[in-house]
């Protein structure tokens, strides 16, 4: 699975480049969709009125941050479902 980053609205795009530039003079880094996986959670815990100590504690579990280990554990299940598919296919029905 090939993961592409969609821009999908100029504005918000803006918003989190200029979030991105902010986090560079801080000395922290963040890709793209890690800013925008992060405006999301947070805008979503706002919505729902979440406090902001129990959105802060539940981020690590929720956001994902080392995006090049999720996609290679997706890639490693596509091709795992993938081979198992191919192996019910192969498989002699008992008689």
């Amino acid at each position: 699975m090939i993961r592409r980053t969609v821009t999908f609205d100029t504005t918000i795009d803006q918003i989190v480049n200029f979030v991105r530039g902010l986090s560079l003079l801080v000395g922290l880094e963040y890709n793209y969709t890690e800013v925008v996986n992060g405006l999301i959670y947070y805008g979503l815990c706002y919505w729902l009125n979440t406090e902001k100590a129990k959105a802060v504690a539940m981020a690590p579990q929720v956001i994902t941050t080392n995006l090049k280990m999720e996609g290679i554990q997706d890639e490693l299940r596509d091709k795992f479902y993938e081979n198992l598919s191919k192996l019910k296919l192969n498989i002699p029905k008992p008689s």
